[in-house]
């Protein structure tokens, strides 16, 4: 699902180049889920910006569901991200005019996609059917990341990339929005890059990673060491 080979990242800091992603190796297949912490300004979201074709490596190769992202134009970068991606934001990033629904749908219709059972499952299953018709502005902060959450899984993408999904939660919200997220992709199939800064949040990724002077570690089984933010 997810090959980087080489994966080389600078940003220029005054008359000087900083390497923040140092090449990278990462290996990541179909319905796995992986958790990426390291230091606020260590390149986590980077990373997670050029997996989604948001940004470019300066060197390497990435490839994601067989498509290699280095040679995109900004048309095909477009389509990708529409068909194969579903992005879970800390801000949540909710349409404010428009209904957890049409919210949630706005993506399959994009797609081309009928509306239908599977959407009114993830309703369901997200805890969100008697909020249906509200606006995003009369739900609470743990309602409208799992409004965020049906909204990435709509278009049923191959991947699902979420930055610092539980960073405005309360620790019980927390919990359970982290639950609901890697459960839905397990149970979907789908793969999921996880970006936090929360060993919680980490422990349920079948892998994890580090971070750390702009090398990717593997940590399993040390939650406890996990961030360092």
């Amino acid at each position: 699902m997810i090959e980087v080979s080489g994966l080389v990242k600078q940003i220029t800091d005054g008359y000087s180049h900083k390497c923040i992603l140092d090449k990278l190796d990462f290996h990541l297949g179909e319905q796995q889920s992986v958790a990426i912490g390291g230091d606020s300004g260590s390149g986590k979201s980077t990373l997670l910006h050029i997996l989604a074709a948001l940004d470019n490596a300066d060197k390497g190769v990435v490839k994601v569901a067989g498509l290699t992202l280095n040679s995109m134009s900004e048309t095909q970068a477009d389509q990708f991200r529409k068909k194969h991606l579903g992005i879970v934001f800390q801000q949540f990033n909710l349409i404010d005019c428009l209904s957890v629904w049409d919210n949630i749908t706005f993506p399959a219709r994009l797609n081309g996609l009928s509306i239908g059972t599977y959407h009114n499952d993830l309703l369901e299953q997200l805890g969100l059917s008697s909020h249906k018709h509200k606006l995003p502005v009369n739900l609470s902060g743990g309602e409208q990341q799992r409004v965020a959450i049906a909204r990435a899984l709509s278009h049923q993408p191959s991947l699902v990339l979420a930055d610092e999904p539980t960073g405005n939660l309360d620790d019980n919200n927390s919990q359970n929005v982290s639950e609901l997220l890697f459960g839905l992709c397990k149970k979907l199939g789908l793969t999921l890059v996880v970006v936090t800064h929360s060993p919680k949040v980490a422990a349920f990724a079948d892998t994890r990673l580090l971070l750390q002077q702009g090398r990717l570690l593997n940590t399993p089984n040390q939650t406890s060491n996990f961030v360092s933010a």
